[in-house]
C-alpha cells in the first residue's frame, strides 16, 4: 500500500478529468476536496449532488495514476450504477477500459464474495454450483417438502422462502419449531440435499464466504494485498452482515463509502436495516443540482438524517401537485397526470429530456393476488391493469449473442431472478454452438442447464459451470470488453468440441428491442402508458416501482398510493404535510419515509402525488397548501 501515499490528486488532475467525462462537468471546491481525499472516510452525498460521477472522476485519475500489475481498486455496490456511470461518462477511452479490466474490480457486493471467496470456498467442500438465486431455489426446496411438514411451517407463517440458511450455516429459522422436532430435521436435510446438487440462495453464498473469511487469515491477507483501495457506491444499503464481511475482510485497506442514509430502501430476507452508514465524521453534500428548492422543501421532512438537502437547480419552477381521487376514478389518474405533464412542458422540453421520460411509481408493484375494496389502491396495477411487474419481454428473438446475454443481466436487475438471467445466456449459446457446428448439439429440452451437462462428463461439467459463472458474474457488457469474453465463450464451445469459427452470431452489437409481447405494432413498449391529447400532443409515461428507479432523474414524477399492511402515503402523510407525531416512528414507516424520499427526489422538474380523497381531511389538505401543493381532485 505504500504506492498509495505516494499517490497525489492536484487540481491539474481534475481539470483533466473534467475534460474527458462526457457532459458539461464543472467540479466545485466541496466536491474537488473530496476527490482529492484517499482517505479512510465517507461521504454522506444528497439526492442529485452528482456522487456517483465524483466516484468516477475520482476513479479516473487513480487509473491513470496506478503503476501495480497485480493489486487493483476495488468499487462494491449493490446496483450497476457506478460501472453504467464509468460508460456514460467515459465511454470507449482507455482509461474506462483500464478501470473495468483487471487488476480491478467493479461490481456488486454479492458478485465480489461470490466471485473471490465464496464460490471458491464452496468448490473446495466438493460442492457442485448450478444456481445461485434466492427466490428459485428456495421455490424448488418447497416442491421436496412432505404433505404433513406443511401444516407447521404454514401456523408458524414461514414460507418457501424460510427454506435457507440465513444467520448461520447449519441455523434455519423456524420459529418455535425445535430442531429435534422431525419438520426441522426433514427441512435441513432437504436444504443440504439441495446444496449438495449446487442449489443455494444469495444468502447462504456469502455464509459460506463469512465461514471461509473467518477460518482462513491468508484469504483476508490475499484480499488485502490485492485491493488496498475500496469503494462503496450506494453504501447505505449495506446492512450489518455485508458491513461486519467487509470490515473483516478488507482490514487495513483504505475505504470510502458514498451514499445517503435517507435512500436506504433495500432490505433483505432475515436482515435488519443498519445504522452503519455515514461512519463518523463524513463528509457531506447537501446541495442538489436535480431540482430547485420547492422540491428540497417537500421531501427534507421525510429525511432520517438531520442535515437538511438544499435544492439548487434553477431550471424548472413547477408546481408540484398532489391528485386526490375518487376510487371508482382510479383509472383516471394517469390520464389527469398525462394532461398536467403535457400543459407544464413544452414539445421541446419533452424531446430535450426524453432519456430522463415522465414516471409513475409505487411502493408496491407485484401483484399477488387480488386487491380488496378497502386495499384499494394496493399496487400500481391498480391504477393501469396492462402493468406487469416481470418488465422485459422481446418483440423479436436478439441477432447477436452477446444481446442475449444482456437481456439476462437486464432480468437479472429487474427481477432478482438469477435463474432468468441463466436461461437467456443459455439460449444464447445454444444458439452459437448449433449454428457453428451447423447441426443440434444442444438439444431442445425443457431445463437447458441439463441439456448442456447431459453432454459433458463430470470433469467438463465443472469447467463449463466455471465458465458460465464468469458470463453471469458480469455487470454490464462493452464493446472493448468483448473479445476478452469470446475467449471465455471459445472455452465453453471447445467443451463440446464446436469451434466458435467466424460466425456473425459472435460480432459485437447493443441494439437490443424490448418491447411487449401484446403489443402487435411494437410501437409502445411494455409498461408504458401513452397518452395523446385532441391535438396529438403525446407523452409516455413508465410505470414500475420505487425500487426500480432509485438513482434514475426523471423530467417529472408521479408516486402513487399503495398498500403494504396500511396505505403507504397516507400512513406518513403527517410528515409529508408538515405535521408530524412526536412518536418516533416504527419500523414500518421507517422504510415507508426512505421508500417515498428516493421517489420524491427523482424529477427535476414536476413531482406530484396521488393519493385517495377519502383518505385525506381538510386540516391535512390546507397544511400541503400550505407547505406549496397544489390540489387536484379527480372526480
Amino acid at each position: 500500500m505504500d504506492f498509495i501515499d505516494e499517490i497525489t490528486i492536484t487540481d491539474r488532475d481534475i481539470d483533466w478529468v473534467e475534460g474527458i467525462l462526457d457532459g458539461d462537468i464543472r467540479f466545485d471546491q466541496p466536491r474537488r476536496n473530496i476527490i482529492k481525499n484517499l482517505e479512510s472516510i465517507d461521504i454522506q452525498a444528497f439526492p442529485g449532488s452528482g456522487k456517483t460521477t465524483i466516484l468516477v472522476a475520482k476513479l479516473a485519475i487513480l487509473a491513470k495514476k496506478w503503476t501495480p500489475d497485480t493489486s487493483g481498486i476495488c468499487v462494491l455496490s449493490h446496483t450497476n450504477v457506478a460501472r453504467e456511470e464509468i460508460e456514460k461518462r467515459l465511454g470507449n477511452t482507455e482509461i474506462g477500459a483500464k478501470l473495468l479490466r483487471y487488476p480491478h474490480f467493479i461490481g456488486t457486493v454479492h458478485s465480489f464474495f461470490n466471485s473471490f471467496i465464496g464460490l471458491p470456498w464452496i468448490r473446495s467442500k466438493g460442492n457442485p454450483i448450478e444456481i445461485v438465486d434466492t427466490d428459485f431455489v428456495c421455490t424448488n426446496r418447497w416442491k421436496s417438502l412432505p404433505l404433513w411438514s406443511h401444516k407447521p411451517l404454514l401456523s408458524r407463517r414461514k414460507t418457501y422462502m424460510d427454506l435457507c440458511f440465513k444467520n448461520e450455516l447449519g441455523k434455519i429459522d423456524l420459529g418455535n419449531l425445535g430442531e429435534n422436532t422431525p419438520t426441522y430435521k426433514t427441512i435441513k436435510t432437504i436444504v443440504k440435499n439441495s446444496q449438495e446438487k449446487g442449489y443455494f440462495t444469495f444468502g447462504e453464498t456469502l455464509l459460506f464466504a463469512q465461514e471461509a473469511v473467518s477460518n482462513n487469515p491468508q484469504i483476508v491477507g490475499y484480499i488485502q494485498k490485492r485491493f488496498p483501495l475500496l469503494f462503496i457506491d450506494e453504501a447505505q444499503d449495506t446492512n450489518s452482515f455485508q458491513w461486519d464481511l467487509i470490515n473483516s475482510t478488507f482490514q487495513v485497506s483504505i475505504q470510502q463509502g458514498f451514499g445517503d442514509e435517507n435512500q436506504a430502501i433495500y432490505n433483505y430476507v432475515g436482515e435488519n436495516e443498519t445504522d452503519r452508514f455515514p461512519r463518523k465524521n463524513p463528509l457531506v453534500l447537501p446541495e442538489s443540482k436535480r431540482f430547485n428548492s420547492n422540491i428540497s422543501k417537500i421531501a427534507n421532512p421525510l429525511a432520517i438524517s438531520n442535515a437538511e438537502m438544499i435544492g439548487m437547480s434553477t431550471t424548472f419552477d413547477c408546481k408540484n401537485t398532489i391528485f386526490l381521487f375518487a376510487t371508482d376514478k382510479i383509472d383516471n389518474v394517469l390520464e389527469e397526470y398525462s394532461k398536467l405533464v403535457l400543459s407544464t412542458f413544452t414539445d421541446e422540453e419533452l424531446k430535450k429530456y426524453q432519456a430522463d421520460g415522465c414516471h409513475a411509481i409505487g411502493m408496491v408493484h407485484t401483484k399477488k393476488e387480488e386487491t380488496t375494496p378497502e386495499q384499494l389502491p394496493k399496487g400500481v396495477f391498480d391504477y393501469w391493469h396492462n402493468y406487469n411487474h416481470k418488465s422485459i419481454s422481446i418483440k423479436t428473438a436478439p441477432d447477436y449473442l452477446v444481446e442475449y446475454f444482456m437481456l439476462g443481466r437486464n432480468e437479472l436487475d429487474l427481477t432478482g431472478e438469477a435463474h432468468l438471467q441463466v436461461e437467456w445466456v443459455l439460449k444464447g449459446l445454444k444458439i452459437l454452438i448449433n449454428k457453428v457446428a451447423d447441426t443440434v448439439v444442444i438439444e431442445n429440452k425443457t431445463s437447458l442447464v441439463n441439456s448442456f451437462l447431459s453432454k459433458l462428463d463430470n470433469e467438463k461439467q465443472n469447467i463449463f459451470r466455471e465458465k458460465l459463472l464468469l458470463i453471469l458474474n458480469k455487470t454490464s457488457f462493452l464493446e472493448t470488453e468483448w473479445a476478452e469474453m469470446q475467449n471465455v465463450i471459445s472455452s465453453i464451445s471447445s467443451l463440446f468440441n464446436v469451434e466458435n469459427g467466424t460466425s456473425d452470431f459472435m460480432e459485437w452489437s447493443n441494439n437490443i428491442d424490448i418491447a411487449t409481447s401484446d403489443d402487435s405494432d411494437g410501437l409502445c413498449p411494455k409498461n408504458v402508458f401513452r397518452y395523446s391529447d385532441e391535438s396529438s400532443r403525446s407523452v409516455d409515461i413508465t410505470l414500475g416501482s420505487i425500487h426500480s428507479v432509485k438513482g434514475q432523474t426523471h423530467l417529472s414524477t408521479l408516486v402513487l398510493e399503495t398498500f403494504s399492511y396500511n396505505h403507504n402515503i397516507i400512513s406518513i402523510l403527517p410528515f409529508i404535510s408538515g405535521a408530524p407525531t412526536k412518536k418516533k416512528p416504527g419500523v414500518r414507516d421507517r422504510g415507508r419515509l426512505k421508500c417515498h424520499y428516493v421517489a420524491m427526489t427523482r424529477a427535476r422538474g414536476l413531482l406530484c402525488l396521488a393519493i385517495p380523497k377519502d383518505k385525506v381531511d381538510e386540516n391535512s389538505i390546507s397544511n400541503l397548501e400550505l407547505l406549496g401543493w397544489n390540489i387536484r381532485v379527480i372526480e
